[in-house]
């Protein structure tokens, strides 16, 4: 009866928002993020975790649960790009939960609720400053307190034996307002469908489709000051071309839609799995200006393929699993102005290739479980800003490295810890420090008694450059209880 209520619930918060990244895997979060090798409840090589397919929710389910989760993240610093914060402080509370209704369908739902404060802005009046070539800024370094509420739903569906299909959604909504001069108000909602489609003709086999719709709407609202001055601010087209405007009140639309489709291969044998992935988005955003007229100011579209493969051998009499994955995708950005259809302003063409692998080894005697995996991405960057005259290039070999440990006494407690190290995190648009590394170290504690469940997790990383004196340091904790529910 408590599940069917939470339930109802979950149905009638449609309307509110998620982010369900920290609604998932925070095992793995714990053990650095190890996943090529590592099993985990939420990182099997099915449809559901590695492919995000509503209509495999049912075949993944084993038994209902409800959980209240509650995080908090910060991070410090001036290694970054220049209108990135300096500090960014994200805290959030919520709950999950997951229901079989009947012996073909069963649904899975989050609701979270987050308040962030990006503190010592430099210039920027945008929720992302580095997600188009456009930029909205002032001559203001301030402080900007987000509020907003976000949900998750999933549902899968049995038609026959052979065929599965599922849908879903993520929908968030907030507000971000800025303390001081010119003081905008940015009203977010996020909207992104998930629709999934799954074949067995076969024993073992299964193939996927999925249709996931994308609409992103932000909208900046500037008002007459308290002082009664006018508002001015800047509108820039990538880094070379700037419009000055000033007025007592002015609203500016930022639209995004898109569709992300994908095709999906599945083999799950009992020694050996492998998944193929095979998806295209088209993303494109508009920029208005006025509330009533919405003149169209700029124009961004990007496209992308993607295909990713992952594979695991389960090593027959031993505890032992090997992971292997790969990777390419390309993806193709432009920008113009509607005023001036035939002139280019942007061009950010940028291509991944990636390989890596991965092992994880239990020791039965110690009750330990480690874990190591190595991943190598070749990213090959372009951008190109024709109204500056500024063309940067970059061709950047990246290497990541995971260590992960587990410690369990008695399948009651349980120890993590895990590191990672990454010798450049990439910027696609050329903005950041070249040469930096980040490192993570990661560590969590586990409790499980009669029904319930505690997990913790605590995150610390750096990144640091041999050029600069300035580094960024950031910290995180996380606590899951989850309770089994009859």
């Amino acid at each position: 009866m408590k599940m069917t209520l939470i339930a109802a619930a979950t149905a009638a918060c449609l309307a509110m928002p998620w982010t369900g990244a920290r609604a998932t895997e925070l095992r793995l979060s714990t053990l650095a993020d190890a996943s090529i090798s590592l099993e985990d409840a939420d990182n099997q090589l099915n449809p559901y975790d590695y492919g995000a397919n509503p209509a495999y929710l049912l075949l993944d389910f084993e038994e209902p649960w409800i959980r209240f989760l509650f995080g908090i993240e910060e991070e410090r610093g001036d290694l970054k790009r220049f209108y990135d914060p300096h500090l960014t402080n994200d805290l959030y509370a919520g709950f999950e939960g997951i229901k079989k209704l009947g012996d073909r369908h069963v649904a899975r739902g989050s609701v979270t609720y987050e308040r962030l404060r990006r503190r010592e802005t430099a210039y920027n009046l945008e929720i992302d400053g580095y997600n188009d070539p456009f930029y909205l800024v002032d001559e203001t370094i301030g402080d900007f307190t987000y509020y907003g509420p976000s949900i998750h739903v999933d549902y899968g569906l049995r038609l026959r034996d052979d065929l599965h299909i599922g849908a879903g959604f993520d929908y968030d909504i907030g507000t971000d307002l800025k303390q001081e001069y010119t003081r905008p108000e940015i009203v977010h909602n996020n909207f992104r469908g998930n629709l999934g489609l799954l074949w067995s003709p076969r024993d073992r086999w299964m193939f996927g489709l999925v249709a996931r719709p994308i609409r992103t709407q932000n909208r900046t609202s500037f008002a007459k000051t308290d002082e009664g001055f006018d508002n001015i601010f800047y509108s820039w087209y990538g880094e070379g071309i700037v419009e000055v405007r000033a007025s007592s009140s002015f609203s500016i639309r930022e639209v995004l839609k898109g569709v992300d489709v994908g095709l999906q291969q599945y083999y799950m044998g009992e020694r050996f799995r492998f998944a193929l992935l095979a998806d295209y988005t088209l993303e494109q955003l508009k920029l208005q200006y006025n509330a009533t007229r919405r003149d169209p100011k700029g124009f961004w579209q990007d496209e992308t393929w993607d295909v990713k493969a992952r594979a695991r051998w389960y090593v027959e009499s031993m505890p032992l699993v090997l992971g292997v994955e790969g990777r390419l995708m390309k993806q193709d950005g432009w920008a113009r102005r509607p005023e001036y259809d035939d002139i280019l302003l942007f061009e950010n063409p940028a291509t991944l290739e990636s390989v890596g692998a991965g092992l994880t080894y239990r020791i039965e005697p110690l009750r330990l479980l480690t874990s190591v995996e190595y991943v190598m991405n070749r990213w090959d960057i372009d951008a190109f800003d024709y109204g500056a005259n500024d063309f940067r290039s970059a061709e950047i070999v990246q290497n990541i490295g995971r260590l992960a440990l587990e410690y369990r006494v008695l399948n009651i407690y349980s120890v993590r810890g895990g590191f990672e190290v990454i010798d450049y995190p990439v910027d696609r648009w050329l903005q950041l420090p070249a040469n930096m590394d980040r490192y993570r170290f990661t560590g969590g504690f586990g409790y499980a008694t009669g029904r319930w469940e505690i997990d913790t997790q605590f995150l610390y990383s750096s990144y640091m450059h041999d050029d600069y004196d300035s580094n960024r340091t950031g910290l995180s904790g996380i606590v899951w209880f989850t309770r089994f529910v009859d």
